[in-house]
């Protein structure tokens, strides 16, 4: 009992939060049944805006896995190790999202084995605040304490417990005090179909479950499959789906043939979210990369078109204001093939679609940063999350006389750094009036709020302004 004392001792004491509520499901293992339901009863006692949900049932380890992939379970109690044959269909329903398996927070020991709570989290997004509030319950003081007071289960060393609670820690962006609330629409009814990118699947879910519910004669549509952005390009083009979500640009050729064959311009473009920060394969803010040696800060846009476009009026280091040693040198350009989907992106960002020096040397996301690390003479981009010991990034301006934003998840989320992406919504006209009120649902306070949890950015006020005048 005095190493359970001690463990107990070194852990940190639950600090209550304000205005949390909420309902908290858990499914999973039984022989963690008792524990859970105590730190519950002692959860809501600090916390009393906190529920327990409908689905809150122990019954066994290998119930935990289907409760986190289809949403029925917040937290899934596991006091074994997962097994690969459990963790292989989440590379399945998740594809898209990125999540290859869920979070494993260690929260005791039983019989010596680690005993998890395990829940769901893309990478780059933040836990949803109840259950990083009852995470962090049961790793306090308080927490730990409870453990203690069971039997055959053991309090985590102060060390250990440091170590699950960093694995809580995320960036959470703000959102826009301005966005306005839904109104629910007096009498409206039908479905909504939509078929689209597979990186906006979990969102897509989330909006309609919740919209949906407020409204409740509007249901899913048969056609709801997110498999890919191009798949609902090209069900636009067909016809079939009323709504397609593209985490991506529309692309030179994409118009073209929407113009040919739909007999528009373009699909009506919604952005609804803003690409996120630095998850690998995701839609993120583009980073401009240097060699280590290289003494440049910073890089405004005009400047970047001067060097990547087709006729190139800077050529050398020089230009951009370097001196001694630096001033003669060339700038080398690396870049992904111009068909990647994130050349493709800063073509129309920097470029505004024009076409690129006809100098660039092409290669691989690797290639790439590996020409960069060994060129002192070299510039380039990619994600930051394809940043390695060789590469540095420089801050950006929009234009000259303009502040320059350094790549973090602040500058990013609020848009202030130039180099950011957006998530798109595209539609075929007209809009029918439960699709309308959808996206209204979406570019909402309430909308927006669930893509803080999916590590992509809400939008602000006054680019939802923009984007429900197109609605009108």
């Amino acid at each position: 009992m005095a190493l359970a004392v001690d463990a107990v001792a070194g852990t940190p004491v639950y600090q209550p939060q304000a205005n949390l509520s909420g309902r908290l499901n858990c499914v999973g293992d039984d022989t963690m049944g008792p524990l859970v339901d105590a730190w519950l009863a002692a959860f809501q006692r600090r916390q009393p805006g906190i529920r327990r949900g409908p689905h809150w049932r122990h019954a066994g380890s290998a119930t935990a896995f289907g409760a986190l992939m289809f949403g029925d379970a917040d937290i899934a109690p596991m006091a074994r190790e997962p097994l690969p044959t459990e963790l292989q269909p989440f590379a399945h329903q998740f594809a898209g999202d990125m999540m290859k398996s869920p979070l494993f927070v260690r929260v005791a020991s039983r019989d010596g084995q680690p005993a998890y709570l395990a829940v769901n989290r893309r990478p780059g997004a933040p836990l949803p605040p109840k259950v990083k509030a009852f995470l962090e319950f049961a790793l306090s003081g308080d927490g730990q304490a409870i453990v203690a007071a069971q039997q055959r289960f053991t309090p985590l060393t102060a060390d250990d417990d440091a170590r699950e609670r960093a694995k809580l820690d995320g960036f959470l962006p703000q959102l826009d005090t301005g966005l306005p609330g839904y109104r629910p629409v007096a009498g409206l009814h039908g479905a909504i179909d939509s078929i689209g990118s597979d990186g906006m699947k979990s969102l897509m879910d989330t909006w309609i479950d919740a919209f949906t519910h407020v409204q409740p004669s509007v249901r899913k549509g048969d056609r709801w499959e997110h498999l890919g952005t191009l798949n609902g390009f090209h069900a636009l083009l067909a016809g079939d789906t009323e709504m397609a979500p593209m985490g991506r640009e529309l692309w030179p050729d994409e118009r073209a043939a929407y113009a040919q064959i739909r007999h528009d311009a373009a699909p009506l473009e919604i952005r609804v979210a803003r690409g996120g920060f630095n998850t690998p394969q995701r839609t993120t803010a583009q980073a401009i990369f240097v060699h280590p040696d290289n003494p440049l800060s910073g890089i405004t846009l005009p400047q970047l078109a001067s060097i990547v476009q087709r006729n190139p009026a800077i050529t050398r280091w020089g230009q951009l204001g370097l001196t001694g040693e630096w001033a003669d040198r060339p700038i080398t350009i690396y870049m992904p093939p111009h068909v990647a989907p994130n050349a493709m992106s800063m073509q129309f960002m920097v470029l505004a679609g024009g076409q690129w020096n006809a100098a660039v040397h092409e290669g691989s996301i690797d290639d790439t940063a590996r020409a960069i690390a060994h060129d002192p003479g070299a510039i380039g981009f990619g994600g930051l999350e394809e940043v390695g010991p060789g590469l540095k990034s420089l801050a950006v301006a929009r234009r000259a006389g303009e502040p320059f934003y350094v790549l973090d998840a602040e500058n990013a989320s609020s848009g202030r750094y130039p180099l950011t992406r957006y998530m798109y919504i595209r539609l075929n006209r007209p809009l029918t009036a439960p699709v309308k009120a959808f996206l209204r649902y979406i570019l909402s306070r309430e909308g927006q709020e669930p893509v803080r949890y999916s590590a992509y950015f809400p939008l602000t006020a006054a680019e939802v302004r923009e984007e429900l005048a197109k609605l009108k």
